[in-house]
């Protein structure tokens, strides 16, 4: 696929409309004609992002700044059909008949910046595999998975943990009942009517505990319940955010998606009611078990009294049973839900476990294909370039996220957390946080015992999950041989930068490649023994757009297209837009790029002279 036309309305260019070849297109002119504005439009239109942050958005400016209010409408041609893509200045994104894949644009200054920062050097990279659109979707899914078990891990932690503090009173129970017991065989055995009120208060207390232990199983349900209304009620208010179909865009293909999302809508208003109907039915059971348990309080208080009639002081110890044994029956029934809570938060770890496998699997998989890419661009560009692939070489994501985690625990954690970024992984911190394993921690991370366990009980009180799947992306390093050693792209000069880049994005043949002002800040030399001789090695088929100002690249590169730009100070045109054999390109080229036939005559001959001498 290559770009076939490029129409734009209002702003600088306004009523531009040239029309590109597969092949070397090649856009000329003096400067202020409009070549970068061109360039930035095209990208702007086909959304094309920055290679890095500040570049994207001075791109972004650049091209908002030259359309105004205006359009720009970009036609691509190719299997399978030609493709529309229209954006307006007000456009929050483009619109498009069908799905392409992107160009890769690159402006001047990230030719010269973007092997300078690691996040363009790995973009560049990532630019030679195959679309990765459908795998960053599905690793987004695993990362919301992950961080949504963490998330009712944590829920389970906290309330396993109140659980056990509960349970600590257990023991004093037992003894206090033990203690009782003493006093409770001595009831009855100096009448007989008391030992049978006595029997019959046993009874009514095991009922009153049983009713207790039940209305709180009750309480704990509606609280769950409660939880699964609001997160399905959450749902359904996400449904209502799709827009209607523009009326003026004709059928609305989407028609079969939205009957589907109305009947998802539908059942999650259906689900929302049955819930809510559950907890209404809830409620009455709690309401009823609480006027239950008040006829049984009421009855055991007349049983009391009519004990402590007969005997003196009874009341006061039936009366203290019974309230011992209600706590016990309370306790006991917490015992069996921490059990099961505990095996629930074993059963999330495994799944956890599980999904982090998954993520684990595809960022090695990813590394792999990164590291695979490198080792083809390294046969070709090899020994003069050289690309080197670090598996989670870069710390600064996690090291601040480790940082949000610590911020106000009374640790300074600056260089702590970058100390920890670079010898842990996300996982291992995780999982030592989740085992309260701070000695395992002070161990990799090097760190005194004392201080690593306030971090592991600073993390424990955080959902662990977005600490679970920071990204810990790979480094790619890019290095030139100067004389007999390599030096890092950080070590280069500018020239020494982009003699480095543009051979590197050159071998980019399936897909189309705009360069602006490839030249700058590199010699003739460059272009004529590397640059050309990489143009030459490109498929025909392929589509390049370079604007540029040496006629080198036009001449020598053999242009299959060649665009000349002109302006009256107000606005940019197209003087020229054919063939490099044609008369008027050969006049722009001689004219605009060499100085004029005259000028390309005396140069002519200032060499033939150097050559005699």
């Amino acid at each position: 696929m290559y770009i076939e036309r490029v129409q734009i309305e209002e702003g600088f260019l306004d009523g531009l409309d040239v029309t590109f070849v597969p092949g070397l297109n090649v856009i000329i002119g003096a400067r202020g004609t409009g070549k970068t504005s061109l360039i930035e439009l095209i990208r702007f239109c086909l959304e094309v992002e920055g290679h890095t942050p500040e570049t994207g958005r001075r791109s972004l400016e650049h091209a908002l700044s030259v359309l105004g209010t205006g359009q720009v409408t970009v036609t691509l041609a190719g299997s399978p059909g030609k493709i529309t893509v229209t954006r307006t200045a007000a456009d929050s994104s483009r619109r498009t008949s069908g799905a392409f894949q992107p160009p890769i644009i690159f402006s001047q200054t990230e030719i010269e910046s973007v092997g300078l920062q690691a996040g363009g050097r790995l973009r560049l990279l990532d630019s030679f595999l195959a679309a990765t659109d459908r795998t960053e979707v599905e690793e987004a899914e695993v990362c919301a998975e992950i961080q949504s078990v963490s998330a009712e891990g944590e829920t389970l932690r906290r309330e396993i943990g109140e659980l056990r503090t509960q349970l600590e009173a257990l023991p004093s129970v037992d003894q206090q009942l033990q203690d009782l017991s003493v006093a409770e065989k001595q009831l009855g055995k100096t009448s007989t009517a008391a030992e049978e009120k006595k029997k019959v208060l046993d009874r009514v207390s095991t009922a009153i505990a049983s009713t207790s232990v039940a209305a709180t199983t009750v309480v704990r349900f509606r609280q769950a319940l409660s939880r699964m209304r609001s997160s399905t009620s959450g749902a359904t208010g996400t449904i209502a955010t799709f827009d209607p179909w523009p009326s003026t865009a004709g059928k609305d293909p989407l028609v079969g998606a939205r009957a589907r999302i109305q009947e998802a809508q539908e059942l999650l208003a259906a689900a929302v009611q049955e819930l809510r109907q559950a907890d209404e039915e809830a409620m009455a059971v709690a309401e009823s078990m609480n006027q239950e348990k008040l006829v049984l309080e009421d009855r055991a208080r007349r049983l009391r009294k009519e004990i402590e009639s007969l005997e003196a002081g009874a009341g006061s110890v039936t009366r203290q049973g019974q309230q011992l044994r209600e706590r016990k029956a309370q306790l006991d029934s917490l015992g069996a839900v921490l059990s099961l809570r505990q095996r629930a938060l074993t059963a999330l770890h495994d799944h956890q476990a599980a999904a982090l496998d998954l993520l684990d699997a595809m960022r090695e998989k990813r590394f792999n294909a990164r590291a695979e890419a490198a080792a083809r661009l390294n046969e070709i560009l090899g020994p003069a370039i050289q690309i080197e692939v670090i598996r989670s070489g870069q710390f600064d994501a996690f090291a601040e996220a480790i940082s949000n985690v610590l911020r106000g625990s009374g640790l300074r954690y600056a260089d702590l957390s970058a100390d920890l970024a670079s010898k842990i992984t996300p996982r291992e911190l995780v999982e030592i946080a989740d085992e309260d394993a701070f000695e395992l921690l002070s161990e990799l991370g090097g760190i005194a015992k004392d201080r690593a366990a306030r971090v592991v009980a600073q993390l424990r009180e955080t959902n662990l999950g977005s600490l679970a799947t920071v990204l810990v992306d790979d480094w790619v390093n890019f290095q030139l041989l100067d004389g007999q050693d390599y030096k890092d792209i950080s070590e280069l000069s500018t020239g020494q930068r982009c003699s480095v880049i543009l051979p590197l994005i050159l071998r980019h043949n399936e897909r189309i490649l705009i360069v602006d002002q490839p030249e700058d800040h590199i010699d003739n030399a460059f272009i004529t023994g590397t640059l050309i001789k990489a143009l030459e090695a490109r498929e025909s088929s392929s589509q390049i757009i370079f604007s540029t100002h040496n006629a080198n690249i036009p001449v020598l590169g053999a242009a299959d297209r060649v665009v000349q730009l002109g302006s009256d100070g107000h606005r940019g045109f197209a003087l020229t837009a054919s063939e490099l054999e044609d008369p008027a390109v050969v006049q722009a080229i001689s004219t605009v790029m060499e100085g004029g036939a005259e000028a390309f005559k005396r140069r002519a001959e200032f060499y033939g002279q150097r050559t005699e001498e």
